[in-house]
């Protein structure tokens, strides 16, 4: 599936300023709200956050931001060179009030740029074109002395970001997936996300998208190196225009249902009880989430749902909202029937897809090819299904990720799996999982 790259500047504010709007917008979508009595019924409910689109800020939120760059010897040639071009950029587009460090690691990791005010780019652009390549990829280290460079400002005042690029596997120190998924939810716990962006097909994948997922943040997939400038801007340009962070989503079922779990997420219900946290929203962004129930004994509220966060475009105040999912019942099967919400199901299946392509990957590493072909093959006739009930938008999407499944289907069929697609395969599955 082919994501496009925005390319976005320094923004000091945004115009269209509504007075009394909600930087956070809340709508819970049941996918139908009239139930037949007599026995429980599964039901599924999205939850759909979206930021407002256009609101007034006389000034952007600081940033304080570690780039933590392997420099081992994999790193040679374009890579290298691309990797401090994309930092150079980045710092001349930051602001003097925003923090910046840089730290390298090969056999070990390196402050080379210890936390500071962006307040001489000439000699930041200057130790970061000093950097040469060599040694092993001591990456959990790396990460570690970065966190630890954004730690000397942290600040609930300003977003804390580190930007990890690697090209090669970790292979000093920890570096199981587990190790670092471990690690990205402590950060997470400061309140630090972490950004990973892995270069060529010779990197840890899921320890990659693992430690980025943990705390919620971007990964990426860049295949060719050309361009890494670009990717460093489009998440500078998302830091830039944050409208609300440090989301906390809270969800309470009541007696007479039965949470089922979440769709393509981790986190779990404990009696009737879950919460999800989000690093940010920038300005315009919608993400959802979908969660399945088992509803029984007639319970017309299906669950309440409180969001907190720290508004960005309130000068950092924490507000929350909340809704509540109610359903009604009937003997009328016909009345049931036409409630359902066909849209609500054909993005829960679209959903689905991330699923579908996590177990081919696992089929594949167990070499059983035929077996994940069929698993993505059987998910594209699923997405076929739901064309006609879907949204415009969501239409678009069913078409383009329905060929891409039957593209990746033919890559296992015809034996051409490769680094290369599993990595697609995964980046696609992490984007989907994390409306990203």
């Amino acid at each position: 599936m082919k994501k496009s790259i925005l390319i976005i500047g320094l923004i000091t504010g945004f115009a269209g300023y509504l007075p009394g709007a909600d930087t956070l917008n809340l709508k819970l979508v049941p996918d139908r709200d009239v139930l037949r009595r007599g026995s429980p019924q599964e039901m599924i409910v999205k939850i759909d956050l979206s930021a407002i689109a256009q609101k007034q800020k006389s000034r952007r939120t600081p940033l304080n931001i570690a780039v933590v760059l392997d420099r081992s010897g994999s790193m040679t040639g374009a890579k290298i060179e691309k990797a401090k071009q994309a930092a150079i950029q980045l710092v001349d587009r930051l602001a003097s009030d925003d923090v910046f460090s840089l730290v390298t690691y090969s056999d070990n990791s390196e402050v080379l740029v210890s936390a500071q005010r962006v307040e001489d780019k000439a000699g930041l652009k200057r130790r970061i074109s000093r950097i040469e390549p060599g040694g092993s990829t001591a990456l959990y280290s790396g990460v570690k002395t970065g966190a630890a460079q954004i730690e000397e400002y942290i600040s609930a005042k300003r977003i804390n970001r580190v930007m990890l690029l690697s090209d090669g596997l970790a292979n000093i120190g920890p570096s199981s997936t587990r190790d670092l998924r471990g690690l990205g939810h402590q950060l997470a716990q400061k309140g630090i996300a972490v950004t990973t962006i892995g270069v060529g097909d010779d990197y840890n994948e899921d320890l990659m998208a693992g430690l980025a997922e943990a705390s919620d943040a971007n990964y990426y997939y860049v295949k060719d190196t050309e361009k890494l400038p670009e990717i460093f801007a489009k998440e500078l340009g998302e830091l830039q225009t944050v409208a609300a962070r440090e989301i906390i989503i809270e969800i309470i079922c009541p007696d007479g249902v039965k949470p089922i779990g979440f769709v393509a997420r981790t986190e779990k219900f404990e009696n009737r009880k879950a919460t999800v946290k989000l690093s940010q929203f920038t300005i315009g962004q919608n993400r959802s989430l979908f969660f399945r129930c088992l509803v029984k004994n007639e319970a017309p509220e299906v669950a309440r749902v409180k969001v907190r966060y720290v508004d960005e475009l309130d000068g950092g105040n924490e507000q929350s909202v909340s809704e509540v999912v109610r359903v009604r019942f009937t003997d009328d099967e016909t009345l049931a029937a036409k409630s359902v919400n066909a849209a609500v199901q054909a993005e829960n299946e679209l959903l689905m897809t991330a699923i579908a392509k996590d177990e081919a990957l696992a089929e594949a590493d167990a070499g059983n090819y035929a077996d994940a072909a069929k698993k993505l093959a059987v998910q594209a006739d699923a997405l076929k299904a739901q064309y006609q009930n879907a949204s415009p938008s969501v239409r678009i999407q069913i078409s383009n990720e329905t060929d891409n499944l039957l593209f990746r289907s033919k890559e296992f069929s015809d034996g051409k799996y490769s680094p290369s697609s599993r990595k697609a395969l995964q980046w696609e599955s992490y984007g989907t999982r994390n409306s990203k």
